[in-house]
Parts: structure tokens; C-alpha cells; sequence
């Protein structure tokens, strides 16, 4: 059985992030990454795409016949971006904790020592008092988004058994989505900035040497983040990008046209954008350790009280 272009590319893509996810899981076995670091938000960020390409695979197979694959692996291709920029973040605030002279970050600063899981928890996403921090702000902003997404997809969701049925909720399903991507840009949009200030101060405290190659590697992830938001922003307001519009849609399921044009702003995007997140592990291989900081933590402490 031949398969169509759509079956055709997210195969390819199943198995690049299968790769990836067989690269991660090597790294845990071995004891080289720790479930609780930020390789464990892009491990989710991965289990995310394989699910959505196994449904984009489905629905590139049966077609029509199940027309819930497709609103799936839409829904899923929004969750994959939502994590990706988490990861990127994460990942950046962690080169702040191990790097900066302060060893912590502006972004999120740490709790003191001893504060309950339960409190850290509930500290990320608290935007009033005294304890706010800017990644509050941006989790909550990015729960938001990443709801509405959701429930535009679901307008479309069951009970459809071809092109036409969408129609009823399509105004809706388009104006919540093109909303909830574009605070995703947005959210983008202040990442770019985190990462060019960490960069300045990073010189300011260490006159006289480069850029730390983790923190070139995060930059070059940005554009990359742009354009695969820009692409779902696109996807809501012009109609040859648009999973809505049936002329994107032939006898079998999507145009070839949409699909390369996806593939390549958006899933190419987010695939390269986790594979350099992936290699900062490279790059930051000589950083200090946690079990040094908070070593020298305590020296710090201990001096001060003598």
C-alpha cells in the first residue's frame, strides 16, 4: 500500500523523534541525565510529537474515515509547541542557576532551602505578593493559551464525518486558535529578549570571554521558535494555511501544497529547535553542579557567621 504525502511525513518524523526519544531514554539508563532536570520537560515535549505524528500518520492512512484523528493531531501539534517554548525557557533559567555569579535566575528565582514541593509548586504560577516572579506570568499565560486551543479544537471534535460538518463551529474554532497562538508568539516574542539580556550579563560578569556556546545555542533556537509560531498564527487568519478551509482538503484528506508548507514551518521547526536544546548537553557539560553550588553555598554561609 502506497502511502499519500501526508502519511509520508509525519512516518519521517515518527521516526526522527523516535531518535530523539531513544537518545533520552539512553541518557536516563545510564544516569547521565536525572529525571528531575529540565531533559525531563523536553522528554514530554517529545512523548507530545510522537503521539501527534502517530495521529497525523492515521489520518494520512485512513483518511476521512476518522476525521477525530485529524482534530487530534492538531490539538497535538499546539501541546508540542506550548512545551517547546517551556523547555526553552527551562532550560535557559537553568543556565542561570549554574552560571551567573548570583547562581540564580532573575527569570525564577530559587525558593530558600527547606520550602515544601507543594509551595514551590504553587509559587510557579503566582502572580501577586510579594514572591511573584516572571516565569508566573509566563506559565499562567501559557496554560491560558494552550486552553483555549484546546477547546477550539473541540468545538470540532466528534460527530463529523466529513469536510462540511466543521463548518457549524469553524468561526469560533479559528478566532480561538489564531488567539491562543498568538499569545504563544507573544510568549515567544519575550524569550528572545530573557535571552539577550542572560547574554549581556553573562559578559558583564566575565569580561574578556565569549558567549557561552549553550547560550548561542539557545539563540539559535529562537528563530526558529518565531517562525513555527508565526506559521500558527498564519494558520489562523490566512486561508491556504488554514486546517479549516476545505480547499486545503482533496478526495483523501489534506493538499500536498499544505502539507509541505506545515511540515516545513512548523514540524521541521519544533524537530531542530529540541535536537539544539538537546545538544546544550554538550555544551554544558563543564558547567558547575548542583552538589557544588549548594556546597559553596554553605561555605558562604558558614563564613559569614564566623
Amino acid at each position: 500500500m502506497s502511502l499519500d504525502t501526508e502519511a509520508s511525513a509525519a512516518l519521517v518524523f515518527l521516526i526522527l523523534y523516535t531518535i530523539l526519544f531513544a537518545f533520552l531514554l539512553f541518557g536516563y539508563f545510564t544516569g547521565r541525565l536525572r529525571l528531575r532536570s529540565r531533559y525531563s520537560v523536553i522528554l514530554f515535549h517529545v512523548t507530545i510529537r510522537l503521539a501527534s505524528q502517530a495521529t497525523g500518520f492515521a489520518f494520512g492512512v485512513v483518511g476521512y474515515a476518522n476525521t477525530s484523528l485529524l482534530v487530534a493531531y492538531f490539538i497535538l501539534g499546539a501541546e508540542g509547541y506550548f512545551t517547546l517554548v517551556l523547555c526553552t525557557y527551562r532550560f535557559l533559567i537553568s543556565w542561570q542557576n549554574h552560571n551567573f555569579a548570583s547562581h540564580d535566575s532573575w527569570l525564577e528565582p530559587r525558593c530558600p532551602p527547606g520550602t515544601p514541593m507543594y509551595k514551590r509548586f504553587f509559587l510557579s504560577f503566582a502572580i501577586f505578593g510579594s514572591r511573584r516572579r516572571p516565569m508566573s506570568v509566563m506559565h499562567n499565560l501559557l496554560i491560558g493559551a494552550n486552553a483555549i486551543i484546546i477547546t477550539g479544537g473541540s468545538l470540532l471534535a466528534g460527530g463529523h464525518n466529513n469536510v462540511q460538518d466543521f463548518n457549524s463551529n469553524m468561526v469560533n474554532a479559528k478566532a480561538m486558535r489564531t488567539a491562543g497562538q498568538a499569545v504563544f508568539l507573544t510568549i515567544n516574542a519575550f524569550l528572545l529578549y530573557c535571552i539577550v539580556d542572560t547574554i549581556r550579563q553573562s559578559r558583564r560578569e566575565n569580561p574578556g570571554q565569549g558567549t557561552h556556546p549553550t547560550l548561542l545555542l539557545l539563540l539559535a533556537t529562537w528563530p526558529l521558535l518565531f517562525v513555527r509560531g508565526l506559521y500558527g498564527v498564519m494558520s489562523g487568519v490566512l486561508p491556504a494555511f488554514n486546517y479549516f478551509n476545505p480547499n486545503n482538503y482533496g478526495e483523501t484528506g489534506l493538499l500536498d501544497s499544505f502539507v509541505i508548507s506545515e511540515y516545513i514551518m512548523g514540524t521541521t521547526m519544533e524537530w531542530t529547535s529540541c535536537s539544539l536544546l538537546m545538544a546544550t548537553y554538550l555544551t554544558s557539560r563543564n558547567d558547575p553542579k548542583k552538589a557544588d553550588l549548594e556546597m559553596s553555598k554553605d561555605k558562604a554561609a558558614l563564613s559569614g557567621e564566623v
